[in-house]
């Protein structure tokens, strides 16, 4: 198994940050390369959904159900595709007048070894650069874009 992990201090309530990402079928609005969201329901344990989306030119279609459900600190989504298993765990704390946003996306393949350690690592890097990227577009949807 691997991790890769992402966090972010969020100028904005922890409960703000929640809605913002219990909102499934509202990420197309502010994450980059989301296209489309359909969920079977508002989100809670149980809940279904599948995710279009577009990631270094390549368009991709995933599964997702979310294991875990505590409003508003913590989240656990799962998706399981051929040998791959991918749970993001989205982490909420209050730090002063802000949020810390700590995503953290364990990948597990049933490929027998060594194939099963290359196909981990393989997928290591495309999930950096999407928990990179969710836990960045998480901060501009409420502090905007940082001036340079």
């Amino acid at each position: 198994m691997r991790r890769v992990e992402a966090e972010a201090l969020v100028g904005a309530s922890r409960d703000e940050v929640w809605q913002l990402l219990d909102d499934l079928e509202g990420m197309p609005r502010w994450m980059p390369g989301v296209r489309a969201v359909s969920a079977s329901g508002p989100a809670h344990r149980g809940t279904l959904f599948q995710e279009r989306s577009v990631l270094l030119g390549v368009p991709r279609t995933r599964r997702w159900e979310i294991e875990e459900h505590r409003p508003p600190v913590r989240q656990v989504r799962v998706a399981r595709e051929g040998a791959l298993e991918r749970r993001l765990t989205l982490s909420l704390d209050t730090r002063g007048s802000g949020t810390r946003l700590h995503a953290a996306m364990d990948l597990r393949s049933s490929l027998v070894l060594p194939l099963g350690i290359v196909h981990e690592l393989l997928a290591t890097v495309i999930a950096t650069l999407a928990e990179r990227r969710l836990v960045g577009a998480v901060k501009r949807a409420f502090e905007g874009r940082p001036r340079r």
